[in-house]
């Protein structure tokens, strides 16, 4: 049995090499595999608090993911050549993304609207 818990959301567990998502509840399909047909509650026997940290740690993955790609979007506001009047309007939104894992409900994220 091969299990990887990886921070990447597109394939949050993998098993064996097959990706199946982010849910603990997962039922294994693996035919010639001795689990096959079991969750990964029962073969790697997580509790209903394991499962909770596990599925809030996934979901707040896929925040962490979302947000870096807009901060990475915007980090030519912090080139020596921009304006600060630009960077005056663009800084707060980055701040707002920063702290976003800070201030929201993975499953209710407020999204700062990007500057116009």
């Amino acid at each position: 049995m091969n299990f990887i818990y990886n921070t990447n959301y597109n394939t949050p567990i993998v098993y064996n090499g097959v990706p199946l998502g982010s849910d603990p509840s997962t039922v294994i399909y693996a035919p010639d595999d001795e689990n096959h047909g079991r969750t990964f509650y029962e073969v790697f026997g997580f509790t209903e608090s394991d499962a909770a940290a596990f599925i809030l740690e996934a979901k707040w993955n896929q925040v962490r993911e979302y947000r870096d790609v807009e901060l990475k979007e915007t980090d030519w506001v912090s080139g020596e050549d921009v304006p600060q009047a630009i960077k005056d309007l663009w800084f707060p939104y980055r701040q707002l993304l920063r702290d976003i894992t800070q201030t929201n409900n993975p499953d209710d994220v407020f999204w700062p609207t990007k500057p116009t």
